[in-house]
């Protein structure tokens, strides 16, 4: 078997990607390994790069994604999650992702902060209603 299909999909786009020869990624059991013709896997990838090597190529390409969901079957390998970023340099992948998931988390602290405040101020009128 020369390779099999990868398919990245995410809200905003799909990308296919054929003559996958190998594709390494990471899970809570750790790093592990896709060859063409592995027997089927779901698992649920962690936050950080992926990597995959095409058929007749010499360098790895990578994938920083934020987590994920990985299927293989048939010698085809989906992989859904919220976003993604194609490129061939890790380190700049990987500073990219970082930032972002900082980003992530200084919009999810303004959103608490906010809900916090909605909440407290609810509490304070059914309060005055009350009386």
């Amino acid at each position: 078997m020369t390779g099999f299909r990868l398919t990245l999909a995410c809200p905003r786009r799909v990308e296919h990607i054929d003559a996958v020869a190998s594709f390494v990624g990471t899970d809570a059991s750790g790093r592990f390994g896709i060859l063409a013709g592995r027997t089927p896997l779901i698992t649920v990838l962690r936050f950080g790069l992926a990597r995959f090597r095409v058929a007749g190529a010499a360098d790895w390409r990578y994938l920083a994604l934020p987590g994920g969901t990985l299927h293989f079957a048939d010698n085809a390998l989906a992989i859904a999650c919220r976003h993604f970023t194609l490129g061939d340099d890790a380190a700049a992948l990987q500073a990219a992702l970082t930032e972002g998931a900082r980003c992530e988390d200084e919009r999810r602290a303004d959103l608490r902060h906010n809900l916090d405040r909605f909440e407290q101020t609810l509490m304070q009128r059914l309060w005055e209603l009350e009386r």
